[in-house]
């Protein structure tokens, strides 16, 4: 059963129907009573055969958790334990990149160079966990994971023509992420001193890693608006909102907890302008329109002409 557990993990979470299952699932489930719901969907649609009550017997040491967009990254901590010297170099590459963007937000460092700190510890991660494969597969496996798309985020914030608060804003959903991969090393690997590994260690528990997944997801969501403001003010350029929010494309159809902050977002924005009767119906015309480039059903019946990551 654990190979039939294994391949459930392993599952394309992206895949259309999971998506048009979970948009129809009202209320949304929170980030625990969703893992109830695939197991179920994945039994029913899947693998008729999958034990959906089945719990592996996880090492003391690890911790499985939940990538973006629901897609599981088996283990993650685990696996940093079996690393050795990689784990150790990725260790060292977050933490210089984790102290640069602290004193890039202290004032003293340009954020360009925190950003770009940031883009070599991702990619050191990815290189460490996946190697360097040209295949579908392999960059299937990338992109699901936690860290994989974040270098493709840091690139479109690293186009010339934006301000330095927006860059220093951007900072922070990086700064998440670094913290996440770093907390999980120092938890998995043995050869760090004792008093390093107990003070990040709480940051893997996966009920820390959801609170950051969701404040990431609020700071990428809230960054994203600041950038189409700061395109009318002049202080971002238009190809950085442009490549910025295909990036939100992706996210909000991989991402459980994109798809939440924007469900918060409209819960507070609805009823308001709801109230106004010309104003509430323009506000749900232009949302349904907006979600037409994320609708799995509808990006496969028709031709966007917009350029997308995926």
């Amino acid at each position: 059963m654990e190979s039939k557990y294994e391949e459930y993990l392993n599952f394309n979470w992206s895949d259309e129907r999971w998506q048009k299952y979970l948009d129809s699932l009202y209320p949304a489930p929170n980030f625990k009573q969703i893992q109830k719901f695939k197991k179920k969907w994945y039994k029913k649609t899947i693998d008729p055969d999958f034990d959906d009550n089945f719990e592996p017997e996880a090492p003391a040491a690890s911790t499985t958790s939940v990538g973006e967009g629901g897609s599981a990254t088996y283990q993650d901590t685990n696996r940093w334990g079996m690393m050795g010297k990689k784990a150790s170099i990725c260790f060292a590459a977050y933490a210089v990149a984790i102290a640069v963007t602290v004193i890039a937000a202290a004032g003293a460092l340009p954020p360009t160079q925190a950003l770009v700190m940031m883009v070599s510890a991702f990619v050191l991660e990815i290189l460490a966990k996946y190697g360097l494969k040209f295949s579908t597969h392999y960059l299937q496996s990338v992109l699901l994971d936690d860290v994989g798309v974040m270098p493709m985020m840091a690139l479109t914030l690293l186009t010339p023509g934006l301000h330095t608060g927006v860059r220093l804003l951007a900072l922070v959903p990086h700064f998440l992420t670094a913290l996440m991969s770093f907390a999980q090393i120092c938890k998995a690997h043995a050869a760090l001193p004792e008093s390093v590994r107990e003070f990040f260690s709480p940051l893997a528990e996966p009920s820390a890693r959801y609170k950051i997944m969701q404040a990431r997801a609020d700071a990428e969501v809230l960054l994203g608006f600041v950038l189409i403001v700061g395109v009318f003010t002049g202080r971002a350029a238009p190809i950085s909102a442009l490549l910025f929010w295909n990036f939100m494309m992706m996210r909000h159809m991989m991402s459980a907890w994109t798809q939440a902050t924007f469900r918060k977002l409209d819960g507070i924005i609805d009823p308001i302008l709801g109230r106004i009767p010309l104003v509430g119906n323009g506000y749900r015309a232009m949302k349904r329109a907006l979600y037409s480039f994320v609708d799995p059903e509808k990006r496969r019946n028709k031709t966007s002409s917009f350029c997308s990551i995926l």
